[in-house]
């Protein structure tokens, strides 16, 4: 995975207004980090966490729309 690219989709999806997208980028990132990935030089951890933190939180209702079978 590349992190830094995986942040700017997140940060695109967000900006677009697709918050399923930025969603799955941002808990990508977060299972990422807690088995020890790296972080992109481009971001400092802290910014980067704070964006997770971010995004995690705004796009929580998510959790809570009914998933369709498919």
């Amino acid at each position: 995975m590349d992190p830094y690219q995986t942040y700017l989709d997140m940060y695109d999806a967000m900006k677009h207004k697709d918050h399923a997208a930025a969603r799955e980028q941002a808990l990508n990132l977060k299972e990422w980090f807690a088995k020890g990935g790296f972080y992109p030089y481009q971001v400092t951890p802290l910014a980067m966490q704070a964006y997770l933190a971010f995004v995690l939180r705004h796009t929580e209702y998510l959790e809570y729309l009914p998933h369709s079978e498919e």
